[in-house]
This record gives C-alpha cells, sequence and structure tokens, in this order.
C-alpha cells in the first residue's frame, strides 16, 4: 500500500506511525521504503533521523537474501516525548523550520557542509535571541 505524503514532516510523522503500527514485530525499512516511495538512500535518512531521535530502535536482519534492518519503536521514547511540552516561544523564528537544507543537515557527518555547528543561519538567530532576551531583561531592570 503506497502512501501519499505532502511534506517532510508529514512524512516522518506518517512513517513512524507505519512502524508504530507493526507493533513489535517490527517493519523491514525496505518495506517502509515501498510503502512511502523511497529510495533506499532517502528511506535510510529517515530512519536514521528518527533513530537519532530515540523513537526507534534498527536491527540488522538478513531478510529475502538482502541485508536490510528491522525497525521497532521504542514504547518508553514515544510516551516521555508525549508528555514533554515544549514552549513554542523557546524556537519561536529557528531558522530550521524554514531551511531549504534541512533535508540534508546532519550533526553526525562531520564532512557535511550542512551541519547545525557549522549553520551561520542557527549561530545569528541564537545571537539575537540571546541579545533580545537581555535587552528585554534589562527594560524589566529598570
Amino acid at each position: 500500500m503506497k502512501i501519499s505524503v505532502k511534506s517532510k514532516n508529514s512524512l516522518v510523522e506518517q512513517a513512524l506511525q507505519t512502524i508504530s503500527r507493526s507493533g513489535e514485530n517490527g517493519i523491514f525499512q525496505t518495506e517502509l521504503c515501498k510503502t512511502f516511495s523511497l529510495d533506499s538512500r532517502d528511506g535510510s535518512r529517515l530512519v536514521g533521523n528518527l533513530e537519532k531521535q530515540a523513537l526507534i530502535s534498527r536491527e540488522k536482519i538478513l531478510y529475502n537474501g538482502r541485508w536490510t534492518y528491522k525497525l521497532i519503536v521504542k514504547k518508553p521514547a514515544m510516551a516521555e516525548i508525549e508528555k514533554r511540552q515544549v514552549e513554542i516561544k523557546s524556537v519561536e523564528g529557528a531558522p530550521c523550520f524554514s531551511c531549504n537544507y534541512q533535508h540534508l543537515c546532519s550533526s553526525e557527518d562531520d564532512m557535511s557542509q550542512y551541519s547545525p555547528a557549522k549553520c551561520t543561519w542557527i549561530a545569528e538567530w541564537v545571537l539575537s535571541s540571546f541579545s533580545r532576551t537581555l535587552n528585554q531583561q534589562r527594560h524589566v531592570d529598570l
């Protein structure tokens, strides 16, 4: 069954739901890629991002004569994420949400030119947010 996806965030959410629906048996990464019409590279990036967020676990397994991964949702991680509250104000204006290179961005690939550690847009946003916070505190103290 192929699923239509409109955005990257939607893809991540739908992939996580698909993996979750597979239950304790999990789903093979190759099957997930087929479901969302992803090539192996894009599927690997998607699954890698979910794994980095500790939402799923990957187990290397031989399936139909080829090596692939069995994907299983980490239930405690999902429960914890659902409980966690994030103040929207803390990420308001972050450049990542509208970045054209978000799908290439990785904090794990030191060779990539797209990394949060090397991103001038994030650095500018953090500095301006910090400056704004300091100015607001100074204004309150007066």
